[in-house]
């Protein structure tokens, strides 16, 4: 069988410069980054002849749009690829003796105003979808709006905050996860990603790992059930709801939310998100394993020998390198909670 394999093909300002990287190239690593987070890629370069701090040295918005060949990773003759996407360079440093240089670029087009600079706006009788889609418009992204509810605001007040942080906000607190990836500005509920089917289980002993890291603490002890409740200044009833999953136990400790709502509706939607909130952060880990393709942001696996940390997960960050240890790939996950 032919030996395992991985390469790069790199495009720069539209120019295929996989050749030269390759003369100079120490690592590349690509992150599928977790919701909230910029997808970036960084490429490592040994520059003893100061070609890219001279006259190649790039310039804040080049392009670059990177893709991973995997030949003969499983059976001989096998071409797989992972296209990256395409980045834009936000910053670039040098060090030495000896000379090397880091190009490092983000998904989000470093033009957009979005990520850094702080506005105030009030947003009257508007929903979530519409203010994405103003948002998306401004940094030249697409919108891909995969939610399966799009809630409507009276108003709301963004105050001396970037419009992206802002939004993240607004959609986290309707359970709704965003991200910047390949030129789209994506909202989705992660709990539809959950119920995918696993693109593979890990064994010891038996899967690619290299290494892992599993922990549990009481501090993160998950509850059994939500309970929110509001009284406002205007009123004496109180609004009051509790959200108890599917197949909670029947006795354990209760999340208790005491947070503005307008109504039972949105008590009860808050009572379930908070709680998602909570639960999720009981099962994560982190994995190392030769590189594999198939992992990414949102997909699921099952863990399958370590007793108590067995189950479903789901990926929330995924990050391929290649460079002189060959094709690696470590990942960010959290227990998938099943409802």
């Amino acid at each position: 069988m032919n030996a395992r394999r991985a390469e790069l093909v790199i495009e720069y300002n539209g120019k295929n410069v996989s050749k030269a990287l390759a003369e100079s190239l120490l690592d590349f690593s690509y992150t599928d980054a977790a919701p909230g987070s910029l997808d970036d890629l960084q490429i490592n370069l040994e520059d003893r002849d100061r070609k890219w701090q001279g006259a190649w040295s790039p310039a804040e918005g080049d392009q670059i749009k990177a893709e991973i060949l995997v030949k003969n990773w499983n059976k001989d003759g096998e071409l797989l690829r992972l296209p990256c996407g395409t980045f834009e360079v936000d910053s670039f440093e040098f060090s030495g003796p000896p000379d090397t240089v880091s190009i490092k670029a983000v998904s989000l087009p470093v033009g957009s105003n979005i990520r850094q600079e702080k506005r105030s706006k009030a947003w009257e009788k508007v929903t979530l979808k519409t203010i994405a889609a103003d948002i998306a418009k401004k940094a030249n992204l697409k919108l891909l709006y995969s939610a399966p509810f799009n809630p409507t605001y009276e108003r709301l007040d963004q105050t001396e905050q970037a419009d992206l942080a802002f939004l993240n906000d607004t959609a986290t607190k309707e359970g709704i996860a965003i991200k910047v990836s390949a030129g789209q500005l994506v909202l989705f509920d992660e709990r539809e990603y959950e119920r995918k089917a696993s693109v593979l289980t890990i064994k010891p002993g038996i899967s690619d790992l290299i290494s892992y890291k599993f922990s549990w603490s009481i501090t993160n002890a998950a509850y059994r059930a939500c309970e929110v409740s509001y009284t406002s200044g205007k009123s004496d009833k109180p609004i009051k709801t509790t959200f108890v999953p599917p197949g909670a136990p029947a006795s354990g400790p209760v999340l208790k939310i005491n947070e503005e709502v307008k109504g039972q509706a949105e008590a009860l939607r808050l009572a379930e998100k908070s709680l998602r909130d909570k639960n999720k952060e009981v099962g994560r880990a982190s994995l190392s394993l030769a590189g594999d393709i198939r992992l990414a942001a949102g997909t699921t696996i099952t863990i399958t020998g370590f007793y108590r940390f067995d189950g479903k997960y789901l990926v929330e960050s995924a990050g391929h390198k290649v460079g002189s240890s060959g094709f690696t790939t470590d990942i960010e996950i959290r227990k998938v909670l099943g409802w």
